[in-house]
């Protein structure tokens, strides 16, 4: 099945559970990029619950800009506060020495383009996670599609409908309250490469 998917900065483990039923995914790159969406943000949990880590990004022809031309922005010294937000709520976690290094230098990459970056970080996920899916990009805009048209899902919402959260161990919480719908990282972190059944189910 072929899919129309938006990009993804670290997507959560609802937005890796469609990509794995979809296979054959597209990336939109052509619309008008949007303000406030997982498309350059993502969702970790800290003993505070969820917290928010956004990417700043440059948009060369202001609103109009489309996706493919949105850039990561340099200015702000986001990298650090990325990493040690992560290196903080997952020190701790089983796998975080076994993926940290990885995570540091996809976090310190010196890709531009935001498309570029995310897809580079999904493809790594998904190698971790031993999965497969085939990823294209769009070539021009169609406001809709007949069918499996994710663009305008909130794959980061906790309550997203649809999704069914099957808990696993998480670092603050354990068993007591499970925060669901997180970006993957924190179930990679968690549960290592046996996070691919939580993916898959």
């Amino acid at each position: 099945m072929t899919a129309i998917f938006p990009t993804a900065y670290f997507g959560s483990v609802a937005y890796f559970q469609q990509l794995v039923r979809c296979k054959e995914v597209v990336i939109e790159v052509c619309d008008h990029f949007p303000k406030q969406t997982f498309r350059n943000r993502c969702t970790i949990v800290t003993p505070q619950g969820r917290t928010r880590l956004s990417v700043p990004v440059e948009k060369p022809n202001g609103s109009k800009t489309p996706t493919s031309e949105i850039m990561v922005s340099d200015h702000a010294d986001w990298r650090k506060d990325h990493w040690r937000a992560i290196q903080s709520a997952y020190a701790s976690a089983p796998y975080f020495d076994h993926y940290a290094s990885d995570i540091y230098n996809w976090i310190y990459s010196n890709e531009r383009s935001l498309i570029r970056y995310n897809l580079q970080l999904t493809q790594w996920l998904i190698d971790c996670f031993g999965l497969e899916i085939a990823f294209s990009f769009t070539e021009d805009y169609h406001p809709s599609y007949p069918s499996n048209d994710f663009r305008n899902t909130d794959f980061d919402r906790e309550d997203l409908p649809g999704f069914v959260p099957v808990p696993y161990t998480q670092v603050y919480f354990g068993d007591s309250t499970f925060i669901a719908n997180a970006s993957v990282l924190d179930l990679l972190f968690c549960e290592g490469p046996l996070g691919r059944n939580w993916l898959v189910s």
